[in-house]
């Protein structure tokens, strides 16, 4: 049970500019250039040239798992890195319930080896098409790409090499014998056991095929240009040997049960790949870049300057982009701990079910990135068990309405929740999901989905709580005890329901009008909203629950809710100043690797918090070059959670009103540019350089209202119709509105320097060719030709009884350690190098360490000196090593501290 809290095509025109319009240059940043283009609504963008300098690029063989780079089509990923040629973990997103075991290993190799006898080396993730390319010199390159829309993924080899003598492909499990039921399966015996077919057609080995709820999948391969025969090496090994020659293509496949014809994965395999075969390579390598290329042409991002370090974060932001989307569209949502990519074969940790607050941090981004598709596939995790929900509601509580557990697994269940003291009595779930659901409905327009999927949702949410609340002897409405979140347990006025229902219960109403329905529960409802109890505070600051403040059981910061996501105050709230307080005097200032600090800073409009919380978030947590963290409570939240302050700190519109840049960082070397969707279907795009705003450019999709704040406070502007240029408003109002037209684009500009002052511009970039450094941190993007010789201590591998500890202020390296008190835990390094140092501190409470080096016992050293702390120590070094791959262990030997700081590798 888990303790630590977490949780295409309609506007293809801004992938390219329209035909006819005059080719505009490429624009570096400059105060007098403008790229929004006029007739298609968006900024003006090379998606192509400036996607491409966020490549993450690997200059030199990785050999970590952990550090493996991703490629994915939206179902099936793989994780891959150098280990007897390529190797990938191959993960989908429907294989299992939660995705909690992965589908296999994919190994290539070749004999000579593919990575043998060359002198220049390069591992590209092309983000733009989507592909991870692997150069040795000019005669061997490997381009892992996928099938879009399918389970497919593809290995396509080019290899000029002469003397190759054989190729093989295998497909392998790691031991299953021992597997334990993370994923909680109603047969686990079925996950244990793995079956294997070799034929003419290729290869695979199924395992979950007897799962009762149709899940399991068959991982299978075959081979397109080039002979081959398959056999089966063992009882959980398959291999495809092919006949060497310069060019072919691996297709593989975890071909899920659960989207199979009647749930024969292993039929299902043999057809897909029979299909992608006769599709061929080329077609399906153009089909898979241009879903890729629609994908990316849905919005755009440019958050730089700063020194470079707001172009890192901008880096970040198109890297988890395309780690969630490259997952993100399967029948079940992307897990937020496992997801489609992790090399660490069945092991993960809160698998057994979806944790709210997880999953909106990997989620809520995407409705202002306009991929409204993503959302949903949110969203219908919570709508699809509707009926479930509300069944078990009335079991479990005696009341017609709809409860929804803060822990729910893919069917609905609540057995994660009900079994926790730490989210058995969290009510605000079912108002998340309700009002999430609402979002949609008010970034899409759907009639349909209002009416059909998300009133039921925030009907029953707010019946749920009319029947759960109390009345004191005055007539107001109070929550007698209840969970604020995980944090506080069985608290009076538990300010997460106090804010769901000042959230929820207008929307209710007002969607009841809007449709014409319950007008019978509308009195209940606005009953409820004019006598219930004020949220508690004490000086001058909301608080989690009525005072005083009970035993804190998680580092949430659950008073903040109400800035986001519950998106009840703000910028422009009569208790904005109250929120600011709030935020202030948070007591777990970005304490998880899900805190979501930086999306409230932005939506308090405080600029450079917003841009220093991200970068803490990366300091904290992303410290692996491939953009994944070592933090075992989750992975890809803080993903998310950076995704959704950049849009905020760019773009608003919770509160129905658009404001541009409204946390732009302060400093005036920071340059802004953006096309993204706010709430009522427009999509916006502004442009900020050296301190100034630009324009805002509006293209409405179905013709709601615009209203907007004016971004150079009382200046007088003008709002121009592109289309005619014909001036609909002039106005120096603080906030304004106007009518508007569907599929129609508007500016609002400054009418002493309108956007025609400005010279046309188009957005490109340079691809990147090398890695990238966050100033003051030890996060990196990519890996150098060159290797750094210090390695920090999160880089090494470590059991469970293992801590991190960072902000020491004692000096040590990057300002971080692991320590352990715990007898023989162990933490494992492999580098490649003739030498290498082990770094630590000594102090009285420190203890004794072995070290081995390549599973050879070397030395017990004893940690502990008398007198001042000693930082940065080499504690052990061996030199004179064989230059290759070797692999340092520290294992703990009392209980007192035993710790590693960093490493020093002699190449």
């Amino acid at each position: 049970m888990r303790t630590v809290s977490k949780v295409i095509v309609a506007l293809a025109v801004l992938a390219t500019p329209l035909a006819g319009l005059p080719a505009a240059p490429p624009a570096a940043a400059s105060p007098t250039d403008a790229a929004f283009n006029t007739s298609s609504g968006a900024l003006d963008v090379d998606y192509a040239g400036y996607l491409s300098k966020h490549d993450i690029v690997y200059n030199r063989p990785n050999t970590n798992p952990a550090y493996g780079l991703t490629v994915g089509n939206g179902r099936t990923g793989a994780m891959a890195w150098q280990a007897n040629g390529l190797t990938m973990q191959v993960s989908g997103v429907d294989v299992s319930q939660q995705t909690a075991f992965g589908a296999g290993l994919a190994n290539l190799a070749t004999t000579p080896a593919m990575d043998s006898g060359y002198s220049t080396y390069q591992q590209r993730l092309s983000l733009y098409d989507g592909t991870l390319t692997t150069k040795y010199d000019s005669n061997r390159t490997v381009t892992v790409m996928g099938s879009p829309n399918s389970e497919v993924m593809g290995i396509h080899v080019d290899d000029t090499r002469g003397g190759v003598s054989a190729v093989t492909l295998e497909l392998s499990l790691w031991d299953v014998a021992n597997l334990a039921n993370s994923g909680d399966v109603p047969n686990l015996d079925t996950w244990r056991t793995v079956s294997t077919y070799a034929d003419a057609g290729g290869a695979g080995l199924s395992r979950g095929q007897a799962d009762p709820q149709n899940f399991g999948y068959t991982l299978a391969a075959t081979v397109e240009g080039a002979n081959y025969s398959a056999s089966v090496v063992n009882g959980s090994r398959v291999r495809l040997s092919i006949t060497p020659t310069s060019s072919y293509t691996i297709w593989f496949t975890a071909a899920t049960r659960l989207n199979a014809p009647g749930n024969n994965s292993v039929n299902q395999a043999r057809n897909a790949l029979n299909a992608v075969k006769g599709t061929g390579y080329s077609t399906t390598l153009n089909n898979y870049r241009n879903w890729w290329h629609s994908f990316w042409g849905r919005s755009f991002v440019q958050y730089s300057g700063l020194s470079g370090d707001a172009d890192y974060l901008e880096n970040v932001y198109y890297l988890s982009t395309y780690l969630i989307a490259a997952g993100g569209y399967g029948n079940y949502p992307y897990h937020f701990i496992n997801g489609v990519f992790r090399s660490t074969g069945d092991a993960t940790k809160w698998s057994n079910a979806y944790w709210y607050w997880n999953q909106r941090d990997v989620y809520n981004s995407f409705l202002a990135s306009n991929h409204v598709d993503l959302m949903n596939n949110f969203n219908r995790l919570y709508s699809r068990n509707y009926n479930a929900l509300k069944a078990y509601t009335q079991t479990r509580y005696g009341v017609d309405g709809l409860w929804v557990p803060e822990t729910m697994g893919w069917d609905g269940n609540a057995r994660g929740t009900v079994g926790s003291d730490y989210t058995k009595n969290i009510l605000s779930t079912g108002y998340e999901a309700a009002y999430n659901m609402y979002l949609q409905y008010r970034y899409t327009n759907d009639g349909t989905y209002l009416r059909d999927t998300a009133y039921p949702y925030i009907r029953e949410t707010a019946k749920f709580y009319s029947r759960m609340l109390s009345v004191d002897g005055a007539g107001k409405f109070y929550m007698a005890s209840s969970n604020s979140h995980e944090t506080y347990w069985n608290v009076r006025n538990a300010i997460t329901d106090l804010a769901a229902v000042r959230s929820i219960f207008p929307v209710a109403i007002q969607v009841s009008q809007q449709l014409g329905v319950d007008a019978d529960l509308r009195p209940q409802w606005q009953n409820i909203l004019n006598n219930l109890v004020p949220y508690p505070t004490e000086n001058s600051a909301y608080v989690p629950h009525q005072p005083p403040i009970s035993q804190t059981r998680n580092n949430e910061n659950v008073a903040a809710e109400l800035i986001w996501p519950y998106n009840i105050t703000g910028i422009g709230y009569p208790d904005y100043q109250t929120a600011v307080n709030t935020w202030n005097r948070r007591p777990f200032p970005y304490g998880n690797v899900w805190a979501n600090d930086a999306i409230q800073a932005a939506r308090l409009g405080l600029g450079d918090q917003t841009f220093q919380g991200m970068k803490t978030m990366l300091r904290q947590y992303q410290n692996y070059p491939n953009g994944f963290t070592n933090n075992t409570n989750g992975v890809f939240e803080y993903h998310g959670v950076h995704l959704s302050a950049m849009n905020e700190a760019l773009l608003q519109s919770y509160d129905d009103k658009i404001r541009v840049f409204p946390a732009a960082p302060g400093d005036s070397s920071f340059v802004g540019k953006f096309t993204l969707l706010a709430k009522n279907g427009f999509l916006v795009s502004s442009e900020r350089e050296a301190g100034e705003t630009k324009y805002v450019g509006l293209r409405s999709q179905w013709g709601a209202t615009a209203r907007v704040v004016n971004p150079w406070g009382t200046q007088q502007v003008r709002v121009r119709r592109a289309s005619d240029n014909a001036i609909l408003l002039t106005t120096s109002s603080a906030e304004f509105e106007f009518a508007t037209a569907a599929n129609t684009v508007y500016v609002v500009e400054r009418t002493a320097k309108p956007l025609t002052n400005y010279t046309p511009a188009r957005l490109t970039g340079t691809q990147n060719q090398g890695a990238k450094s966050l100033s003051g941190t030890a996060s990196t993007l990519g890996i150098a030709s060159t290797a750094n010789p210090m390695v920090n201590d999160t880089a090494a591998t470590y059991d469970s009884n293992w801590y991190l500890t960072t902000s020491r202020g004692y000096g040590d390296y990057n300002d971080d350690t692991h320590h352990s008190t715990v007898v023989n835990a162990a933490a494992s390094y492999t580098f490649t190098g003739t030498g290498i140092d082990y770094l630590s501190e000594r102090f009285s409470d420190m203890g004794t360490v072995d070290v081995y080096l390549d599973n050879a016992f070397q030395a017990t050293v004893d940690l502990r000196v008398s007198g001042a702390r000693q930082v940065q120590q080499v504690v052990w070094q061996r030199g004179g090593l064989p230059r290759g791959q070797h692999t340092i262990r520290v294992v703990n030997r009392s209980t007192s501290n035993g710790m590693i700081d960093a490493f020093r590798i002699t190449p």
